[in-house]
């Protein structure tokens, strides 16, 4: 298996170096042990891969991957060669800004779920693009691998794993399965008359 990836922002390591200098000096809480003892001469980026987003409405309607919205751009964090984040820039009027870094599981569970793929005897000898897919409204969260025909899905955490275990899916496949959890949050936001619901 080759991954591919988008062209990037020009600008965006210059964009990100920043940042993760301030975190790693901050190292205050909730930054997981190995990024806040991380020395910034090894810390290196992975390529840029982009996020998309699917809503609700849109697993309701029947839609499927080429509905999905472009998010921000991902890049993995490595220190020594081990993950330990994954850093996002946003796209904001035509220019890229620094807007988060994850220091939990998202990082690890990327490579691992890349793993997994490079091992897996349909992906063998294909080239993919490396895309990431959030169904914000399910917790679900999926390393997406994009090819010309076919599109493969693999669920990382933070997915419950009620709603899918981690394993290769296809785009008919995993949307089959999120559909009953999507009609039902759906459901309870229709009925809600809070309006607190996804605040």
């Amino acid at each position: 298996m080759k991954l591919t990836y988008p062209k990037a922002p020009s600008n965006g390591v210059q964009t990100l170096r920043p940042a993760l200098q301030a975190a790693l000096q901050t190292q205050g809480f909730g930054v997981n042990r190995q990024f806040a003892s991380a020395a910034p001469a090894r810390i290196s980026l992975s390529e840029a891969y982009r996020g998309y987003s699917l809503s609700l409405d849109d697993l309701n309607q029947g839609k499927g991957l080429k509905n999905a919205r472009v998010g921000d751009w991902h890049y993995l964090v490595f220190s020594g060669g081990v993950s330990i984040a994954d850093a996002q820039l946003a796209e904001v009027r035509g220019h890229v800004e620094f807007a988060s870094l994850n220091h939990g599981n998202l990082a690890s569970a990327t490579v691992d779920a890349l793993k997994q793929a490079e091992q897996s005897p349909q992906l063998k000898g294909k080239t993919v693009e490396l895309r990431m897919l959030f169904v914000s409204a399910l917790h679900l969260v999926a390393i997406w691998l994009h090819a010309a025909g076919e599109d493969v899905l693999i669920p990382i955490e933070p997915t419950p794993k009620e709603l899918a275990l981690t394993g290769l899916y296809s785009e008919a496949a995993l949307l089959a399965q999120l559909k009953p959890a999507a009609d039902q949050a759906k459901g309870r936001f229709d009925a809600d008359t809070t309006g607190l619901l996804g605040s």
